[in-house]
């Protein structure tokens, strides 16, 4: 069955209740990394498949994913005009974009199926659009499941360690810290890949945070934090189902995280040790539970749950849930792809400074240069996945490599030597070993 692959990235910030009040460190702006992110669900993307982008993907990257067998049809929604959307083009969803194109609707018409990274109000006007409006569930019910607070409601239901408490206004706030202390996180409930996390680390802090919330709450907006400790961790890794409309959850695997702070850097399989204790310890069975309580609530789709091993061996296996893709998900069907090689693969990022000019199809060239682009089959190598982002000053781009399980800090470092030999400075880099 053919599939249309299109999304948005960092959903919950189209998801947040207009009148929740906000932590310092959430964003709400555009961001022309993340609008680009769209580029990674090539990761999912089968022979016969349509990939819709937000830019075009760029040649370079395209020929770099064919001479790795990775054959698809692209569209994008460059030049869609996008009439009534005030702002920066990059700070609507795709979907959005979308709407106004009626040739790409006709083009769509010839799918089988739909994949949206997540489900948003847009995501549902867009398959109306379509004539798919059954294609997903509905979009308060993903708005609903997708908090912090739903899951940590879950995680009570359910016995599990690892709840935090909720506070729902500025004066719960100091003792909540006090009472989780004396290492504390401050969350917000649709707060992602590091935004809206705030370390407690001194009372000056804490103050700051009061501060900019009571100005809110003056204004008549709504408190709601989730509050815990942090954790003294071995390991962060998520665990992946696939629910079906009927309920049935199939059980995708399990990926390891690696994150700076809180904010998530790259991906990869998990190992024998890790999966031999997580059976141990029926993280499948809670991970079951887990889909049975979406569906009680009418969702179906992608689930990713994040999940802690910290370095007393106590396991949290739900810390949050995504029903949504992540990018967990997508690193795990991207090593589908070579799982006959015997190749692990690690879905990984590169922070670069350019000069003028330059961009990612410099990237690509300098990976040729160097010889560790990845062509399929059981040779390891390295895939550029995107990065129409990157141009001068800075930007980032995402790739992933195909190698022998334990090597991934070695290609990772035969990518940061060839940017660095073609005049690029790599400022940081991001890897799952």
């Amino acid at each position: 069955m053919n599939t249309v692959h299109f999304g948005t990235f960092n959903a919950e910030r189209f998801w947040r209740p207009p009148d929740l009040a906000e932590l310092p460190a959430v964003r709400t702006g555009g961001d022309a990394v993340v609008a680009t992110m769209d580029e990674l669900l090539v990761a999912g993307c089968a022979s016969g498949d349509l990939l819709i982008t937000r830019r075009p993907l760029s040649p370079a990257v395209q020929q770099c994913l064919a001479e790795a067998e990775i054959h698809f049809d692209h569209r994008s929604a460059a030049n869609v005009e996008s009439p009534g959307n005030r702002g920066s083009v990059e700070g609507h969803p795709v979907e959005r974009l979308l709407l106004g194109d009626r040739t790409l609707a006709a083009h769509t018409a010839g799918c089988d199926q739909v994949r949206p990274y997540a489900v948003l109000p847009d995501t549902v006007s867009l398959l109306t659009h379509w004539g798919r409006p059954r294609q997903v569930p509905s979009s308060d019910v993903v708005t609903r499941v997708n908090t912090k607070t739903w899951s940590n409601t879950l995680l009570q239901k359910l016995g599990l360690p690892g709840c935090a408490r909720v506070v729902r206004s500025v004066d719960e706030l100091p003792s909540a810290v006090r009472d989780c202390g004396p290492t504390v996180v401050v969350k917000d409930p649709y707060g992602v890949s590091g935004r809206g996390t705030i370390r407690i680390s001194s009372p000056g802090v804490l103050r700051a945070i009061q501060r900019v919330l009571r100005r809110q709450e003056a204004e008549g907006r709504r408190i709601e934090l989730l509050v815990q400790p942090e954790f003294s961790k071995r390991c962060d890794f998520s665990g992946h189902l696939r629910l079906d409309r009927d309920g049935t959850a199939r059980f995708l695997g399990v990926q390891v995280m690696v994150n700076h702070g809180f904010r998530h850097v790259g991906s990869g399989p998990a190992g024998p040790e890790l999966l031999s204790l997580l059976d141990r310890h029926g993280y499948r069975d809670v991970l079951a539970e887990v889909g049975t309580a979406l569906a009680a609530e009418g969702y179906w789709g992608p689930v990713g749950v994040d999940s802690m091993l910290l370095d007393n061996n106590t396991l949290l296996p739900v810390l949050e849930i995504n029903a949504r893709s992540s990018l967990g998900l997508l690193t795990l069907l991207a090593g589908r792809r070579a799982a006959h090689t015997g190749l692990a693969c690690h879905l990984w990022q590169l922070g670069l400074t350019v000069g003028s000019g330059r961009g990612v199809e410099d990237v690509v060239a300098a990976l040729r240069k160097a010889q560790v682009l990845y062509r399929g089959g059981t040779r390891s190598g390295v895939l550029v996945l995107g990065g129409s982002s990157l141009s001068e000053p800075d930007g980032r781009m995402y790739g992933l490599s195909y190698c022998v399980p334990g090597d991934a800090p070695l290609w990772q470092g035969r990518v940061v030597a060839a940017v660095r030999a073609a005049g690029m400075r790599p400022r940081y880099a991001g890897h799952a070993a």
